[in-house]
């Protein structure tokens, strides 16, 4: 009898088990491979000065499971940037000129998903404090609107390489 209860218990430990590991190993969305960007809140920044002639426009995004080949990273922000276009949220300003700079970073450790500024008194983590994580940016103004691209990424050394665009024109 009591064999049997061992037996059964034993059972239903090890299906208890499986059904864990199977629900653990079932994916999501992120975590599939599928590519996705979204911002990362409480990081926009505009900075412009009443005598300078210059407003600027910061927005930081974030790109889950962001391709290795540098120029499908550009292609992809790129594509981005024209669905997604930010100069309609700074209002023009006569006389000012309007710049306008959107980072890409990957996910990391230290650059969770989840991630928010810190300024508490004994920590700060701001995005800045987050460069090794930057993969791709884009420049651009009013007064020059060709967009500048700079993706950035790991050669097979573990160097870190660039490529530098404007429009479409890879400069060296």
């Amino acid at each position: 009898m009591i064999k049997v209860n061992v037996k059964i218990i034993v059972w239903m430990i090890c299906i208890f088990f499986i059904l864990l590991s199977l629900i653990g190993c079932t994916k999501n969305k992120e975590s599939s491979g599928e590519t996705k960007i979204f911002e990362i809140a409480n990081t926009e920044e505009v900075v412009g000065k009443k005598d300078e002639g210059v407003v600027t426009l910061r927005k930081h995004y974030m790109i889950l499971n962001p391709p290795k080949d540098l120029i499908e990273l550009k292609e992809l922000v790129e594509k981005y940037s024209k669905d997604h276009p930010v100069e309609g949220e700074m209002k023009v300003i006569e006389g000012k000129n309007r710049i306008f700079y959107m980072s890409f970073y990957r996910e990391s450790d230290d650059l969770p998903r989840d991630w928010q500024p810190d300024e508490s008194y004994m920590n700060t983590d701001r995005i800045e404090h987050h460069k090794a994580n930057l993969i791709a940016s884009i420049i651009w103004s009013d007064a020059e609107p060709q967009k500048e691209y700079n993706v950035y990424g790991e050669s097979k050394e573990g160097k870190i390489k660039r490529m530098h665009f404007i429009d479409d024109q890879l400069v060296e």
